[in-house]
């Protein structure tokens, strides 16, 4: 009977150690296993963002094409000249026209377990017009990640869709192969410079740590960039030569983004003096594109949180005349801009309902991310003691049996 004891307490002693041995290495094997499943992009990723409605500065393409004048700018002396071709652009820029940003991402094919491809359905919209008259630009951005790293592949299957009613333009690019974020940050998002593409630069350029905050009673990481000026003449000629030779159409759209016109129409006196211009003079006026973008990244997951761009669309007869006033709108965003030269400023950030959304997704990722590591550290835990425990009855039990 005493010996049948001492083998049950023997045999319990080594379960125990062996159930312990076998639970810490399940543990320490854990974040190999399991973390990877969950450090990547799900294939349902995709939602909504939309940003605030906001007041911008607007260059109205059509009234600017038939030369007719806002309503606001109607008592004003420079604008009720003869010869509406002649009149100052900023007689059909509008100073505080309503817009709001909407995006739709989805996931779709091809998508499998290393790889997803999301498009991107972007519209910029006027909204004291009808939905059907209200359309500034859109455009359709595909692009397939890894879903481990949340970086484009290295393969040329990207492709950007234009619509922009004022130019004409409503055109697909070539497949290209481009590298930078843009929808995601990577799980265990890292304080330090990423680079990230531009839709309208059609180009990555670095997007930098700024700091660490706390948004909404979360660590966030806050990104930021400044990109531009962008000369949009060349940015679209490249999208648009991906595909081969440019069609007319193409070449009408490029003509809009570079227009032979005179001085007087998009400078004001006291700028053509300095410039020892006369209004007569002719000046080619190129369209330029800049943004200063700011993103908070819940750093677990790579979910962006927030977004803001502050988009700044103008006219300009130089690259340093342009360079000039990206910077100083840079500088100073609450700076007033020139009304000649201006195609759309406005700061589009994401409104309340888009970040709750944002933060639940990063939320129900960095959850399951919490529950993997605390189940880690449970399992390594449970394990040790249960090996101690094992450990120290064998010891017992063989010194009992020596004595």
């Amino acid at each position: 009977m005493h010996l049948a004891k001492r083998n049950g307490r023997d045999l319990l002693a080594r379960v125990l150690a062996f159930v312990g041995a076998l639970l810490l290495a399940f543990s320490a094997l854990m974040p190999a296993v399991l973390m990877p499943a969950l450090k990547t992009i799900p294939l349902s990723a995709g939602g909504k963002t939309v940003t605030n409605e906001v007041p911008a500065v607007l260059l109205d393409a059509r009234a600017f094409a038939t030369g007719k004048v806002l309503e606001e700018h109607a008592e004003d002396p420079t604008c009720r000249a003869e010869g509406a071709k002649e009149l100052p652009v900023h007689c059909f820029v509008g100073s505080a026209v309503p817009v709001k940003g909407v995006r739709n991402v989805a996931a779709v094919e091809p998508s499998d377990k290393d790889d997803i491809t999301l498009r991107a359905g972007n519209v910029l919209l006027r909204m004291d017009k009808p939905e059907d008259t209200g359309l500034i630009s859109a455009s359709v951005d595909q692009v397939t990640l890894d879903r481990h790293d949340a970086f484009p592949i290295e393969e040329p299957t990207s492709t950007f869709h234009m619509t922009a009613p004022d130019l004409g333009l409503d055109d697909t690019t070539g497949g290209f192969l481009r590298d930078g974020l843009q929808y995601q940050f990577p799980f265990g998002t890292q304080p330090k410079s990423y680079p990230y593409f531009d839709t309208t630069a059609q180009k990555s350029t670095p997007i930098d740590f700024v700091d660490e905050q706390q948004f909404k009673g979360r660590k966030v990481l806050h990104f930021g960039q400044q990109v531009g000026a962008v000369n949009m003449f060349d940015s679209v000629s490249i999208a648009l030569n991906r595909d081969g030779e440019l069609t007319d159409s193409e070449k009408g759209v490029l003509a809009g983004l570079r227009l032979v016109s005179t001085y007087g129409r998009w400078y004001t006196p006291d700028e053509m003096a300095k410039m020892g211009v006369a209004p007569e003079d002719q000046v080619v006026m190129t369209r330029y594109y800049a943004v200063a973008r700011d993103l908070l990244v819940e750093p677990r997951t790579g979910v962006i949180v927030r977004g803001q761009e502050r988009l700044h669309y103008f006219f300009a007869s130089s690259q340093q005349e342009a360079q000039a006033a990206a910077d100083a709108h840079f500088a100073d965003p609450d700076a007033p801009v020139s009304m000649d030269r201006s195609a759309l400023v406005a700061t589009a950030a994401w409104n309340e309902d888009t970040q709750d959304r944002q933060f639940a997704k990063a939320d129900d990722g960095a959850s399951k991310l919490r529950l993997l590591d605390s189940l880690h550290l449970l399992g390594l835990t449970l394990g040790a003691i249960l090996l101690i425990i094992g450990l120290f009855l064998v010891y017992k039990n063989r010194s009992t049996k020596a004595e």
